[in-house]
C-alpha cells in the first residue's frame, strides 16, 4: 500500500434548492457516508463593496451561504465552501482576447488578485465562527479548474501557458487572507480540469479561426505554477511559492478505475501518482508554502451512467457501483484523502449534461428520487482481488468510523465467514487473507434461485382470494385471457403471445406489448383495493401496466412514471424510487384501504400516503391508459385484482413464492455467477455490496457521460 492515511468523501451540492427540501440534501449527504459538502459562495452576483473586507458591507448577500452552510454544520456536514467566477468590474476587461464562440462558457478575464483576496478575507471573517453566531468554515477551494477557459481567460498566448502565472497571483492573494483570519484554515488550491485541450470555432464565410475552448494539460499547469522543471527528477526554476493546503485535482478517465490519460501532461484515475511526485517535489524545492503537511485531494470526479442516459459510451448500472468501489480504494492508494462526488442526483435527461449521481432523478422533487447501486458502493466501499495463494481486501466503514467488520465469501452456496477484521481509526480495514480450500463453484447460471414450479406462485396467491387473476399463459392463436379467479376474461389486442413469464422460461408465458397499439382489453372494473402485477421494460415514457382511468384521470393507474421508477396514480400519485425499468422482471402492488396507498415494488413498501380516492368504475386495460393515450412498451405477467388491501405481510408472501430473494443483490442483479466477497458491520446488517474476483476488461466511455 502507498498511502495508510484517512480517506473522506464528500458531495458537491448543486443549488439553489427549495426550503421544504434543502434540509433533504444534506440529509441524504450525510447518509450517502459523506463528511464535507462541496458549496459555492457567489462572489460573482456581488457589487463593487466600498468595503471588500468587511462581511457587513451592504453590497454582500450572504443569505443563501449562511442557510446551506448552517444546513450543513446542523446535519454533521463539514463546508467546503468554493469561489470560482469574478463579478464583473473585478475582471480585466481590457485584456484583449480570442472571439467566443456563440453559446460557449466564457471564464472570468484575469480577477483581480488584491480584489479577490479582500472577499476572501470578508468570508472567512464571517464563517470564523464569531461572527453572529454563523458556524466555522475551514475548508476553503480557491477556483474551479482555473487550468481551463470556461472558468479562467486567458490560458495561452500562442504556445506559452499564461493561467498558471496569474491564477498563483489569486491563490496566494486568496491564502494568505483566508490564513489571516484563521492559521489553520485548509486552502485548497488546484481543482484541476484533467485534459489539456485547444479546439477552434471557423468561420468559413470570413477565412479564419479563433480559440474556442482551451486547456492547460495538468501536469504542465501544475509544473509552471510550482516553478518545477520537467523530467523525472524537477528541480526549482523560479523564485516564486504558491500558497495553498491542500492540492485538488479532477481525474475523470475515458476508462476505468486504473485508467491512464491518453495526453502526456493529463491526468485521470491512473496518472494520480504523477500528481503526488510533483506535490513532493514542490514540498522538498521550498516552492509550496503552507503550515501543515500538503494533501491531494479529488475535489470533483464522477462517471455517468445508463440508465438514465441511453448511450452505450456511459457505464453500465451494475459496473458503476463497482468501479466506484474500486475508484475510491485506487485514490486511497495514492495519498488523496478527500474524494468529492459529482453529484447527489442526476440532472434532468437528456436536457442537461450529468447523469453522475448517486440517485437517479425522479422530477422536480427529491422525495421522488430513487438510489442506485452506486450509493451503497460510495458509503460502504469495498474490494477483494486474488492475489498469489490468497486473496486481498480493502475497505472503509460509512463516514470511517472505527469499527469491526465481518469479510464474508459466497461461491454459490451462500456467504459463510472468512475473517474478522479491526480498522484503523479512519474505518479502514486492509488484510490478505489466505487461500482456504473452497467448495466447488456451482457452475454458471446456476447462482439465480430455482423457481418453483408455477402452480406454488399461483396457490399462494389464490388462497388470499384475489377478484380477478389473468395468468397470461395463452399461447399464440388465442385471443381471450383465461380469468382464474373470476368469471371476466380478457381480450388480447396487438400483443405477442408466449414470452417467456416472471414464473421462469418453461413455467408459464406472459404478454408482450409493442407501445404503439398492443393491449389486453379486460371490460369496465371497478376500482379495486390491491392490483398486483408483474413487469418487465426499459420504456422512459410514462406508461401504464393496469389502468382503469378515464380521459379526466379519474380511477386506478399502475404502472412506469418515465426514466426509471414506478407510479401508482388514484386520485393521489405515488412515485416509488426503486429502479424498474432496467429489463428485468419486477412484482408491483399497489394497495388502498379507504385511507392510505401504499406501493411496494420487489416486496418493499416504495411509497405510502393518505388521502380520500374518487370511488368509480371505468374500462380495464393492460398496457394503455386513457388518460395520457399512451401505450406501454414491455412485457407484464400474473395480474391479480383484489377487493381489499393485502398486507405486507401477504405482498411479501407471494413475491418469495416466485422463488426470488429480497436481498439488494438480487434486486440489481449484480451477483451473476463466480465468487463474490463483501464486509459486514460485526453484530449488524450494514453491509457493503458484493464485490466479484473475476476482473471485468476495461472499457471505453466518455468522461463526462456526453
Amino acid at each position: 500500500m502507498l498511502a495508510n492515511g484517512p480517506l473522506a468523501t464528500g458531495i458537491s451540492l448543486q443549488a439553489p434548492h427549495s426550503d421544504n427540501e434543502a434540509n433533504l440534501v444534506f440529509v441524504r449527504t450525510r447518509d450517502a457516508g459523506a463528511t464535507v459538502a462541496r458549496l459555492t459562495l457567489r462572489w460573482s452576483a456581488t457589487q463593487r463593496p466600498l468595503n471588500a473586507g468587511d462581511p457587513a458591507d451592504p453590497a454582500y448577500d450572504w443569505a443563501p451561504s449562511d442557510r446551506e452552510i448552517r444546513l450543513a454544520v446542523a446535519n454533521g456536514l463539514t463546508p467546503m465552501v468554493s469561489v470560482d467566477q469574478a463579478p464583473t468590474w473585478a475582471q480585466d476587461e481590457k485584456y484583449p482576447l480570442p472571439f467566443t464562440p456563440p453559446g460557449s462558457l466564457r471564464g472570468s478575464v484575469r480577477p483581480d488578485p488584491a480584489a479577490l483576496g479582500l472577499f476572501a478575507r470578508a468570508a472567512a471573517i464571517r464563517y470564523s465562527g464569531l461572527f453572529g453566531g454563523l458556524p466555522r468554515v475551514r475548508l476553503w477551494r480557491i477556483w474551479n479548474e482555473p487550468n481551463l477557459s470556461n472558468y479562467l481567460l486567458p490560458q495561452f498566448s500562442g504556445r506559452k501557458a499564461l493561467s498558471p502565472d496569474w491564477y498563483r497571483r489569486m491563490l496566494n492573494a486568496f491564502a494568505d487572507n483566508v490564513h489571516a483570519v484563521h492559521a489553520d484554515n485548509v486552502v485548497v488550491g488546484g481543482n484541476l480540469s484533467p485534459f489539456g485541450v485547444r479546439t477552434r470555432f471557423c468561420v468559413p464565410s470570413e477565412n479564419t479561426c479563433v480559440p474556442a475552448s482551451e486547456a492547460v494539460a495538468p501536469l504542465r499547469f501544475m509544473r509552471e505554477l510550482l516553478c518545477l522543471s520537467k523530467g523525472a527528477n524537477p528541480h526549482r526554476i523560479c523564485s516564486q511559492q504558491a500558497h495553498f493546503d491542500a492540492w485538488g485535482v479532477h481525474p475523470y478517465t475515458s476508462g476505468g478505475p486504473t485508467h491512464h490519460a491518453a495526453g502526456q501532461d493529463d491526468v485521470s484515475l491512473g496518472d494520480l501518482p504523477d500528481v503526488r511526485r510533483l506535490l513532493d517535489a514542490g514540498v522538498r524545492a521550498g516552492t509550496i508554502h503552507s503550515r501543515q503537511p500538503v494533501q491531494l485531494w479529488a475535489t470533483e470526479f464522477s462517471w455517468d451512467t445508463g440508465p438514465p442516459d441511453l448511450s452505450p459510451l456511459v457505464v453500465p448500472i451494475t459496473l458503476h457501483a463497482r468501479w466506484v468501489a474500486e475508484a475510491l480504494y485506487r485514490m486511497w492508494t495514492t495519498g488523496v484523502s478527500l474524494v468529492n462526488w459529482l453529484e447527489l442526483r442526476d440532472d434532468p435527461y437528456p436536457a442537461e449534461f450529468s447523469q453522475s449521481g448517486l440517485y437517479f432523478r425522479g422530477g422536480d422533487s427529491l422525495t421522488r428520487d430513487a438510489p442506485k447501486p452506486a450509493l451503497v458502493a460510495f458509503r460502504f466501499p469495498f474490494v477483494a482481488y486474488r492475489e498469489g495463494t490468497g486473496t486481498s481486501v480493502w475497505g472503509r466503514t460509512p463516514r470511517g468510523k472505527p469499527a469491526r467488520v465481518v469479510v464474508e465469501r459466497n461461491d454459490g452456496a451462500g456467504w459463510r465467514r472468512v475473517a474478522t477484521l479491526a480498522t484503523n481509526r479512519y474505518g479502514i480495514f486492509s488484510a490478505h487473507l489466505r487461500a482456504k480450500k473452497q467448495r466447488a463453484p456451482r457452475p454458471p447460471g446456476a447462482r439465480q434461485p430455482r423457481l418453483p414450479a408455477a402452480t406454488s406462485y399461483r396457490e399462494t396467491v389464490l388462497r388470499d382470494s384475489p377478484s380477478e387473476y389473468w395468468a397470461l399463459d395463452e399461447r399464440s392463436g388465442l385471443r381471450k385471457a383465461h380469468n382464474l379467479a373470476g368469471s371476466r376474461t380478457g381480450v388480447y389486442q396487438g400483443v405477442k403471445l408466449g414470452a417467456p413469464g416472471a414464473l421462469g422460461e418453461t413455467l408459464g408465458s406472459a404478454v408482450t406489448l409493442n407501445g404503439k397499439n398492443a393491449v389486453v382489453l379486460l371490460g369496465p372494473i371497478k376500482s379495486p383495493k390491491t392490483v398486483e402485477l408483474w413487469l418487465k421494460t426499459q420504456t422512459t415514457k410514462e406508461a401504464a401496466a393496469f389502468s382503469n382511468r378515464d380521459s379526466l384521470s379519474r380511477y386506478t393507474f399502475l404502472g412506469v412514471s418515465g426514466a426509471v421508477r414506478s407510479l401508482a396514480f388514484d386520485t393521489v400519485g405515488l412515485w416509488g424510487k426503486a429502479w424498474i425499468t432496467d429489463g428485468r422482471w419486477h412484482h408491483l402492488v399497489y394497495t388502498y384501504d379507504g385511507v392510505s396507498g401504499k406501493l411496494y415494488v420487489d416486496a418493499q413498501l416504495d411509497s405510502s400516503g393518505s388521502w380520500q380516492r374518487l370511488e368509480g368504475a371505468g374500462n380495464g386495460t393492460l398496457g394503455y391508459d386513457a388518460t395520457l393515450k399512451t401505450y406501454l412498451r414491455g412485457s407484464i405477467d400474473e395480474v391479480a385484482l383484489y377487493d381489499y388491501a393485502l398486507t405486507q405481510s401477504q405482498v411479501r408472501s407471494h413475491f418469495l413464492a416466485s422463488g426470488r430473494s429480497l436481498s439488494y443483490s438480487a434486486q440489481f442483479n449484480i451477483m451473476k455467477g463466480g465468487s463474490y466477497m463483501r464486509a459486514r458491520l460485526l453484530g449488524g446488517r450494514t453491509a457493503s455490496l458484493p464485490f466479484s474476483l473475476t476482473r471485468p476488461r476495461d472499457r471505453f466511455v466518455l468522461p463526462f457521460g456526453r
